[in-house]
């Protein structure tokens, strides 16, 4: 079984475990890199290691639903080598790329001829159509689905069970809400919500 360490020691992190020891992992320990009285302590039996002490060629995901998780990758990059996490129960088509650092919770479904980058969180039970295009450290939230021929912006979070129509371009650093129908092309650093889908608010940071 391949070797994992799990960056973060919160809730999702547990989540991770589950998700990486019933898919082919051994999870060797857990990363912390900001309360500095954690490492030293366990999480499901694994230990809690400060992000510093991570080992050279370490194989990481990061376990950070915000799509902040940026600061966290940053300070590991030069140390780790990023795995890709595919659970059992989910689809990727053929001629489709996952890239590094990219979990794919229980349930997922991604067509064909797809491209997903770095660092993405497809979260349990998301669609992503074929000829899709899914930017870096994007997170989809359950029951997301992103229609075909698609492109979705570097850091933009997508809340539980939007729906975004085919052939749309969602901008970077967006945050679409949950339950949102987008139906209109949405620029960068925005927040929109509703059916159809509006923008509430611009100039946002990445969530």
């Amino acid at each position: 079984m391949a070797s994992l360490y799990i960056l973060g020691t919160g809730l999702l992190a547990e989540e991770f475990h589950t998700l990486a020891t019933t898919s082919g992992f051994t999870v060797v320990a857990f990363v912390e890199n900001l309360d500095v009285a954690k490492p030293g302590g366990s999480v499901c039996g694994c230990p809690i290691i400060w992000f510093e002490a991570l080992p050279a060629g370490a194989p990481c995901v990061c376990a950070l639903s915000t799509t902040k998780r940026t600061r966290f990758v940053d300070q590991v990059e030069g140390r780790a080598a990023f795995a890709t996490l595919v659970h059992p129960s989910s689809t990727v088509l053929p001629k489709t790329e996952l890239g590094p650092g990219t979990v794919a919770s229980t349930g997922v479904l991604v067509g064909s001829n797809t491209r997903v980058g770095r660092h993405v969180f497809l979260n349990r039970g998301v669609r992503i159509g074929h000829h899709a295009r899914i930017g870096d450290f994007v997170t989809l939230q359950p029951g997301a689905n992103v229609a075909g021929a698609g492109e979705i912006g570097d850091q933009t979070y997508i809340g539980i069970g939007a729906i975004i129509l085919e052939r749309l371009s969602i901008g970077s650093g967006v945050t679409v809400a949950a339950g949102s129908v987008v139906t209109h092309d949405v620029p960068d650093h925005v927040l929109v919500a509703g059916a159809p889908a509006t923008i509430r608010k611009r100039s946002i940071d990445p969530r």
